[in-house]
């Protein structure tokens, strides 16, 4: 099983978010889908994605359920920031409210 790694979860974290956002912007058929009106899933902004993209963005799936279940086990021993209805694990630090910590979504 891998081990949970804080520094390359929070570099995949941030790449993803802006990667996502650039495809938002430029690639034709998520813009069109956007202006439209329609929603999109994250499913099909990540099959737009290159192949070395879309093994990254696995890497990143694979943290972000270790460090899943690492708050869920840290919640149930008492350890770390309990979690709120609000918020979940995280509270914003942060006036604008985009807390690195609290993941993508």
């Amino acid at each position: 099983m891998q081990e949970f790694d804080a520094g390359k979860y929070q570099e995949l974290n941030l790449y993803f978010k802006q990667k996502i956002k650039e495809l938002l912007e430029s690639h034709p058929q998520l813009k069109n889908r956007v202006a439209e009106g329609n929603s999109l899933n994250l499913e099909e902004i990540v099959e737009c994605l290159t192949l070395n993209h879309q093994l990254r963005w696995k890497e990143f799936l694979e943290l972000d359920q270790l460090k899943m279940n690492q708050d869920l086990q840290n919640h149930l021993e008492g350890k770390g920031t309990p979690l709120s209805n609000k918020d979940g694990f995280y509270r914003s630090s942060r006036p604008d409210g985009d807390n690195p910590d609290k993941g993508m979504w």
